[in-house]
């Protein structure tokens, strides 16, 4: 190549170069000066939208790894405010409300106005209130006039006809209190079919706006295993959201209402993810990305144990049903509810909580609409409160002799009717006359005894005895609970009564008004097997990672007050309820045998506080082995008896996993104890307990007032 062609070649490539830079020079003039305001609109009127994905909610397990509750992955139609075409609304959700129509499928809706004319108010004061105050109406607006200012302020028209114009505005009010925006999406229907999902998607054309995602819902496999304790989740209502929304809740979240569900939320409910949406200024949208990964929650494990849960519960349905069964007023026939509680003597731990009547909690919502009574949804274990009678007369022989107004040996004499006040002589039915001590005080029930002890140490001593075993007291379960009361002159006065001098003798055989829960009979037979010292009771055992292989946080048990006094003292009362127990008449078949047969001995004190005229309760606290408690329990029955027998099938199914009631060929509980004795060969006898069967493995007739 000549050195004139290389010049050239060059000059041509400088003039190349010039001539590109030239155009692009041009391009970015256009661009920056020509066009500069539609690019800058278009980089400031783009929006990003952050909605929430929901977490995994952290499951609860049994002691023994039974999944009470699980989150079951379903279709769900929501609906994204980024996707809407704007003045296409009520065409897309009344063409999506056809297809669900068509599939007999249920959308979320809850206008409290009846959904065919005449139309009218169909919830509570305060859901029609809120409904008035979103419509900016008067409260005198009738269910006619909301309608129509629903039909007005979302511009639905009378085409899409009277059913389903009503319909969408069903949906665009449940929208509207949802805080349906570019942040908060909503949920229209859950758990819908594959067939919903398959014509959804095939009209999806024509429905922008509408989604469907995969989500998890909260199924309870439990179902009436139970209910009263896991509780519920449900959707946030406009009064918790206030207090909620600065915890990160929006209003399309659920949260737990009541039993565990609620007190563990915290724990249960995990971390949420973040989706983000970006449009233009078209409205198109140009990123849809998720930002940050949902976390699951971590998951509850409870101290109750599945089995044992399963027999205590058969106990005392079966129990109550033989009692129908025989139709014997005598035998209380009435009783229609009762509650039982044990707990682990050494830590408190709750191993069964069983309420009658049951249910299935997935069938709550029927019985909230078609509600009965007595309610199965009730705890009475921990709500239910009740005048414990004659058991409240182990915490009256305690005060007595920490007191020192007393000792083991102290006589009393029982003549059946008690003397000391002239114008209020009240008696003692046990036909017992003689002197009694401590021990057979307790044994008989001697309400003379009681009497005199609780009128010596007087109401204010007896009552700050009881606090100390828990009455009156906040004993702190996770889920909550009733307190109780203790009766005083204040708290007696309060309710409109009188104080006199025999309202302290009544209240030291557990009349008046002092009244307990089942767990709060536990908690005493607790204090008492532990020579004093009150365990906080609990129901949550650990907390674990969500599928339960890793334990995060292990409970341990919490002292919530120790008495001060001699452990003596414990060991006589303790001796004056075995001898109530070894008293106690046990049908056996065709033949009687007694508690006291049971390997060990056994701690009880009854009572058969009075209801009405001609109606009482039966009571019960005790633990089991008495020399060395390893469970507890506290028992009501409602207008029923005999609740002392039912305590030797919960020994007998802790302890030896033997729990058979006899039916006849109809199904009836003819004989709900069983038809066997613990005391067979092969059995242990008293003083050889098997260690193996302790609390701490996660296997495992005289009449009263």
């Amino acid at each position: 190549m000549t050195k004139l062609s290389r010049q050239i070649r060059n000059m041509v490539f400088v003039l190349v170069v010039v001539a590109l830079s030239f155009a692009c020079t041009i391009e970015l003039l256009q661009i920056q000066i020509v066009d500069g305001d539609y690019y800058k609109d278009q980089t400031t009127n783009t929006y990003t939208a952050n909605q929430t994905i929901q977490a995994a909610r952290g499951q609860i397990f049994t002691k023994d790894g039974k999944v009470l509750n699980t989150n079951k992955l379903v279709y769900k139609i929501i609906i994204q405010k980024a996707f809407f075409e704007a003045g296409t609304e009520n065409d897309v959700i009344a063409k999506t409300l056809k297809i669900l129509q068509n599939n007999n499928e249920e959308w979320i809706e809850t206008i409290p106005i009846s959904k065919t004319t005449p139309y009218e108010f169909t919830g509570d004061d305060d859901e029609i209130d809120t409904l008035r105050s979103k419509l900016e109406l008067g409260v005198y607006a009738t269910a006619e006039n909301c309608m129509n200012a629903l039909y007005e302020k979302f511009e639905i028209s009378s085409s899409y006809g009277q059913e389903m114009r009503r319909y969408i505005a069903g949906v665009r009010y449940e929208m509207l209190i949802r805080d349906f925006s570019y942040q908060n999406r909503y949920t229209m229907a859950e758990d819908v079919s594959v067939q919903t999902v398959i014509e959804l998607k095939e009209q999806s054309f024509m429905l922008g706006g509408i989604d469907i995602i995969e989500e998890a819902i909260r199924q309870y496999d439990g179902k009436n295993f139970i209910p009263q304790v896991v509780g519920r989740i449900g959707a946030i209502s406009s009064d918790e959201y206030e207090e909620l929304s600065d915890k990160g809740y929006s209003l399309n979240d659920t949260t737990g209402k009541w039993g565990i569900e609620s007190a563990m939320e915290s724990t249960l409910r995990g971390k949420n993810g973040i989706r983000s949406i970006t449009r233009d200024s078209s409205g198109m949208v140009v990123s849809d990305e998720i930002t940050k990964a949902a976390t699951a929650g971590n998951s509850v494990k409870l101290t109750i144990k599945s089995d044992f849960q399963n027999d205590v519960q058969a106990i005392l349905e079966n129990h109550i049903k033989w009692l129908h069964y025989n139709n014997d007023p005598s035998r209380g026939n009435k009783v229609d509810a009762g509650g039982v509680v044990v707990l682990d003597a050494k830590t408190g731990a709750v191993l069964a909580m069983a309420n009658y009547p049951n249910y299935d909690i997935n069938k709550y919502i029927d019985l909230v609409n078609n509600p009965v009574d007595p309610n199965p949804t009730y705890n009475r274990c921990i709500y239910g409160l009740y005048r414990p009678g004659s058991a409240f007369k182990t915490i009256t022989a305690t005060a007595a002799l920490v007191s020192g107004i007393a000792n083991e040996n102290t006589e009393v004499y029982c003549g059946g009717i008690y003397t000391y006040y002239d114008d209020y002589q009240p008696g003692c039915i046990m036909g017992f006359v003689g002197d009694v001590t401590v021990r057979t005080a307790l044994r008989y029930s001697c309400n003379i005894y009681f009497y005199d002890m609780a009128r010596q140490m007087g109401i204010d001593y007896l009552a700050k005895v009881a606090g100390w075993f828990g009455v009156g007291q906040d004993l702190n379960l996770e889920i909550g609970g009733a307190t109780g009361n203790m009766s005083t002159p204040e708290y007696i006065e309060s309710l409109g009564g009188t104080w006199t001098p025999g309202s302290t003798i009544q209240a030291g055989i557990g009349q008046l008004e002092t009244t307990v829960t089942p767990l709060n009979l536990a908690v005493i037979a607790l204090t008492l097997a532990n020579d004093g010292t009150r365990y906080q009771p609990y129901l949550v055992d650990s907390i674990t990672s969500y599928d339960g292989s890793k334990t995060i946080k292990k409970t341990e048990p919490t002292v919530a007050y120790k008495i001060d006094a001699d452990k003596h003292i414990f060991q006589v009362v303790r001796e004056g309820m075995i001898m109530v127990a070894d008293d106690v008449q046990w049908p056996m078949g065709s033949g009687i045998t007694q508690l006291a047969d049971l390997p060990y001995g056994v701690a009880i004190k009854t009572g058969t506080p009075q209801v009405t005229t001609d109606t009482f309760n039966s009571t019960i606290l005790g633990y089991y082995p008495a020399e060395d408690p390893q469970i507890c329990f506290g028992i009501v029955l409602e207008k029923g008896e005999f609740s002392r027998l039912m305590v030797r099938n919960i020994i007998e199914s802790y302890f030896y996993n033997n729990y058979q009631p006899v039916t006849n060929e109809k199904g009836d509980i003819i004989l709900p104890w069983g038809g066997q004795s613990t005391n067979t060969p092969g059995r242990p006898v008293r003083g050889e307990l098997n260690k193996n069967n302790s609390s701490d493995t996660s296997n495992s007739s005289s009449s009263e007032q």
